[in-house]
């Protein structure tokens, strides 16, 4: 299964309240909004991911389901520090905001008090080797402790029951993560290579982003409709969006 997509979750802020945020935010920036439209969640889906629309930035509200997280699909460009931006206009609320990649990577990114906490990334070479695949660079290379996640920042955010350890060993560490700590712990083994990916063991990256979603209860505590396809997506669960899209 082969699915791009980020969905932003903003914790105790209501759609509209969103909404206005994110007009701010790209007003700031000098970026015009070019529609704005309210309704079922599959007729403003359409309208937002019209390739004839003009529009670099796309985003569709929906309203929190059973917990206090408003989800937001970012359908567009993807703008820097967003989630921050969103986190600090709305008087630091957290923003967590999860995201895959086809079924290569996935992981997550988390803003509180108007600043990045935490930030995970199932594979962080993925994103090295496209930007050069030749390249050395020790700054680059010792930036992999930084992907690491660390949900302990976050503790206070995880459901009755649901501890950072166990987030961590069940959700964030099968795959990369887990055949880099082994290879770290043969003697004499001090570096990773491209091609020790191969022996990776294979996890479905979609399923890691619903499992990062139901253990911090996202959505709820049993469904995550959006580890999938946005046309996929049920309209009778989805329900009311507000697409927004800004030049």
């Amino acid at each position: 299964m082969s699915v791009s997509l980020t969905v932003l979750h903003v914790r105790d802020a209501d759609p509209l309240m969103v909404e206005q945020a994110l007009e701010t935010i790209f007003a700031k920036d000098g970026c015009p909004q070019t529609l704005r439209l309210e309704g079922t969640y599959s007729a403003v889906l359409g309208r937002v991911t019209d390739p004839d629309l003009e529009a670099r930035y796309r985003y569709l509200i929906l309203r929190p389901h059973e917990a206090a997280w408003t989800p937001v699909l970012e359908l567009g460009n993807r703008t820097v520090n967003i989630d921050v931006e969103l986190s600090r206009a709305l008087n630091g609320c957290a923003v967590f905001t999860t995201f895959v990649y086809g079924d290569v990577v996935s992981g997550y990114r988390m803003a509180r008090n108007g600043v990045e906490t935490d930030q995970y990334v199932s594979d962080p070479t993925y994103f090295q080797y496209l930007e050069d695949e030749t390249s050395t660079d020790p700054v680059r290379t010792n930036s992999i402790a930084g992907d690491q996640g660390h949900p302990e920042r976050f503790a206070d955010l995880l459901p009755s029951g649901t501890t950072p350890e166990e987030f961590e060993r069940v959700v964030l560490r099968p795959g990369w993560w887990e055949e880099h700590q082994a290879r770290y712990d043969e003697p004499g083994t001090t570096h990773d290579t491209r091609e020790d990916d191969a022996e990776d063991e294979w996890v479905d990256e979609v399923d890691r982003m619903r499992c990062m979603a139901l253990a911090l209860e996202l959505w709820g505590s049993s469904d995550y409709p959006f580890a999938q396809e946005p046309e996929d997506i049920p309209n009778a669960m989805a329900g009311p969006a507000i697409a927004l899209a800004f030049v």
